[in-house]
């Protein structure tokens, strides 16, 4: 029930994007605390010249990588577009996590490699020594993801080809209600669940001289690479699952809530 649990009462500020934000939500008010839901993240497709070639060269590559939900969504989209079907591609599919791998078995695509451990740069290794790819790598992603996955193949001597399916942009109509969220909701727990999260909070953060009002809220990340990309801003990031998910992320701020309450 709400206000009842380990986070009772504390004001959580969710920053992910709109689709998975309520999902964050739920599992906030589950334990107790109050969400503050602000999406920071808007997600559209895109389209460019390259795509229009996958006619001819998507039955060239050995495997195609899904780093997200979203690459698999927007690249799915992204064949719709074409008219072209998953029957075209006979090599195999990869996928960085477990709800990429989900969510890719619930579209239909079977996945043949995913890894023990779920950022970009162990990714890069295991499927290297694991799967030891001969041919063409494709890539599907968001056009601020890093291209670590690809850097690292490529020095391996792997052949590989990233594609942007879509675009992270910010959305204006959030930009005030963040502030206003800052201000006078005064969240107790900042969340970040991607480096995308974090550069267009500490935008409206520098656009808005925020810095005071943020600068002693505990800062709850997703993973090491979104930790690292708050820390560069100097944010405090007291909370930093183990295991990359959302769920995690909230046990581990169960965790640090009811550690402060004991000292």
């Amino acid at each position: 029930m709400k206000g009842k649990g380990p986070l009772e009462n504390i004001k959580v500020l969710i920053t992910r994007g709109s689709e998975g934000s309520s999902e964050t939500a739920s599992l906030i008010e589950d334990v107790g605390g109050v969400p503050i839901v602000v999406p920071l993240l808007h997600f559209q497709p895109h389209e460019d010249v390259w795509e229009t070639n996958l006619h001819t060269t998507i039955h060239t590559y050995e495997w195609i990588i899904f780093t997200s939900k979203n690459g698999v969504k927007f690249f799915l989209q992204a064949l719709k577009r074409l008219q072209l079907d998953l029957s075209s591609f006979s090599g195999k599919f990869a996928a960085v996590g477990s709800k990429t791998e989900h969510y890719c078995r619930k579209s239909g695509i079977p996945v043949s490699f995913v890894p023990d451990h779920f950022t970009g740069d162990d990714f890069a290794d295991e499927f290297i020594s694991k799967v030891k790819p001969s041919g063409d790598v494709l890539i599907p992603k968001g056009n601020l993801a890093r291209n670590v996955i690809a850097s690292e193949l490529a020095s391996a001597g792997v052949s590989c080809q990233e594609w942007i399916v879509y675009e992270t942009v910010l959305p204006e109509g959030c930009i005030g209600q963040l502030k206003d969220s800052i201000e006078e909701e005064k969240p107790d727990i900042i969340t970040f669940t991607s480096s995308s999260t974090v550069h267009h909070f500490m935008k409206v953060v520098d656009q808005h001289s925020l810095h005071d009002k943020i600068q002693d809220i505990p800062v709850a990340c997703i993973g090491p690479i979104t930790k690292s990309t708050a820390e560069q801003y100097g944010l405090h990031v007291k909370i930093c699952p183990s295991i990359y998910t959302v769920n995690e992320m909230v046990n581990e701020m169960k965790k640090f809530i009811t550690n402060r309450s004991l000292q």
